[in-house]
């Protein structure tokens, strides 16, 4: 677990109220009590060395010790979790803004952009047990929107 006090847990939930939580390395949406699994605790430190007005925020995976990174493949970014402890981002290093999101506030829920990859969202997938990827705001049937329920 994340020592650093300012350190936070949240549940996170999309607008149809599927968690997010971690199977076989990968991070996805779904009902977790349906997949025999439990919701993911998502650690969440600010990225210090980013414009604070954007809210940029680092994600955290089991116990903050996987984060949530943005990588290249050819046809674009995708996301996968990487065995990066969420203190050492927090406390600088390079090339952290691949581990970089911007915390948007839509309504009571928020959107969480790349900061490596400007215009493009953490996305919630339509169908449960799909993975979470990332996807142009423009994408009309893309969803966007999460909500941060604070967990201990």
């Amino acid at each position: 677990m994340c020592s650093l006090p300012m350190a936070r847990y949240y549940i996170v939930k999309g607008a149809d109220q599927r968690a997010l939580y971690v199977r076989d390395g990968q991070l996805l949406v779904g009902d977790p009590e349906a997949d025999s699994c439990s919701a993911e605790k998502i650690c969440v430190l600010p990225n210090r060395g980013l414009d604070r007005f954007k809210v940029p925020i680092f994600l955290g995976a089991q116990g903050g010790s996987r984060c949530l990174a943005c990588v290249e493949t050819g046809e674009g970014p995708s996301l996968q979790l990487e065995d990066v402890n969420i203190e050492d981002l927090y406390k600088g290093g390079e090339q952290t803004t691949r581990f970089t999101f911007f915390q948007r506030s839509w309504g009571s829920a928020f959107r969480l952009e790349a900061a490596a990859w400007p215009g493009w969202f953490l996305c919630g997938p339509a169908e449960p047990q799909q993975l979470v990827r990332l996807a142009k705001e423009s994408e009309p049937s893309a969803h966007m929107e999460f909500y941060f329920e604070q967990s201990l």
